[in-house]
């Protein structure tokens, strides 16, 4: 979002014409009280608007700029007192400049008839110095005001995110656990291991393993950011060699990882949902079946995942398929790595092929 020098928030303005309003009323206030030249402290008062007005967003501009988030509580403190006193000597002389026709004319005569010596100089000295400390003051308020509600946003933000990224988190949950458990899977897994106890009961037992390991991979994942690529493909075979079990011959499959890329870090179930929907919605709709091919190379700095499978020209819909598995995926990396991750899915030719890019991270 580009920064402007004039902010654009309705709050910001509100915020700043109560500063604004508190300022000239204690000064009116005061010089009401004592009773001397009220005229001369109004029209300061408005003069001052304008100044005080325009070093506070000076200041506002350079904290967005240099990054004020990140710098250190004690030295932002520094730079605002710091920054504070030369704008309130800046201000203070703008203004004693600006009224300075006004209240010379004025106090000479008040100071006349009072038989007490003008000295149009001191009476310069003295205006600015009644200027320049309360307008030193009413900066300084300003920008710790200002430092504590951006800083207190942050916080917030900050706490939006997080829960938007669990709640993103436990939507690939569930819906991944809708993949798995779709009664076309379910039934069709639990069938064949049936079959495969009277046919060959340690495939069966190895069968019912890599079933559980799904599972429980699925109801896990929401505890973790990030997990290694050698993990993911670890759950893909597994789920991979129970749908090899239903779709016997029509499936040829290619998984491939290149050398060094086991402990590149990627977001949990992004791959396997990918390949669930592949086989979901692409090779089973197929007669023959087809190629399923997952791949992880690197490019750079970044880790380049590919799921490319056969598919129907015109995709059937499949019962209990809500179309938001691409759009899921798309905002968990949104959220975790922001314009840094790319996803792309394209249709034509009879295949169909989704490609994400990721910074290249390691685990620790």
């Amino acid at each position: 979002m580009p920064l402007h020098f004039f902010p654009r928030d309705r709050d910001f303005w509100i915020y700043h014409c109560s500063a604004v309003a508190v300022g000239v009323m204690t000064n009116t206030a005061i010089a009401v009280a004592w009773g001397f030249m009220v005229t001369v402290h109004v029209c300061s008062s408005l003069a001052w608007i304008p100044f005080y007005t325009l070093a506070v967003l000076v200041l506002r501009w350079l904290y967005k700029r240099r990054g004020g988030d990140a710098v250190p509580i004690a030295r932002l403190i520094a730079i605002v007192v710091l920054y504070s006193a030369v704008a309130g000597m800046v201000i203070g002389a703008c203004v004693t400049a600006t009224v300075a026709p006004l209240f010379l004319k004025t106090i000479s005569a008040k100071y006349k008839k009072l038989k007490l010596p003008v000295i149009p100089s001191e009476l310069m000295v003295s205006k600015f110095m009644d200027e320049a400390p309360k307008s030193q003051l009413f900066v300084a308020v300003w920008g710790f005001i200002y430092i504590s509600v951006s800083s207190s946003r942050r916080i917030k933000k900050a706490e939006v995110f997080n829960l938007r990224l669990q709640n993103n988190l436990k939507e690939a949950q569930l819906s991944s656990l809708s993949n798995q458990l779709n009664p076309h899977f379910l039934f069709n897994s639990l069938n064949n291991i049936r079959f495969m106890i009277h046919e060959d009961a340690q495939r069966a037992d190895a069968m019912i393993t890599s079933f559980s390991d799904i599972l429980r991979y699925s109801l896990e994942s929401t505890r973790h950011e990030k997990v290694s690529l050698h993990h993911e493909v670890g759950i893909i075979s597994k789920y991979l060699a129970i749908v090899r079990t239903q779709l016997e011959e029509r499936l040829d499959l290619s998984l491939h990882v290149a050398p060094g890329l086991d402990d590149a870090l990627m977001p949990p179930m992004v791959l396997q949902m990918l390949v669930e929907n592949a086989v979901k919605h692409g090779l089973d709709q197929l007669q023959g079946g087809g190629t399923l091919t997952v791949s992880a190379t690197r490019h750079d700095q970044s880790l380049l995942l590919e799921v490319r499978n056969d598919a129907p020209d015109t995709p059937a819909r499949t019962p209990g398929c809500t179309g938001i598995g691409l759009l899921n995926i798309e905002q968990r990396l949104h959220l975790l790595y922001g314009e840094l991750a790319a996803l792309s899915a394209v249709h034509a030719g009879g295949v169909f092929k989704v490609s994400i890019t990721l910074p290249l991270e390691r685990a620790a």
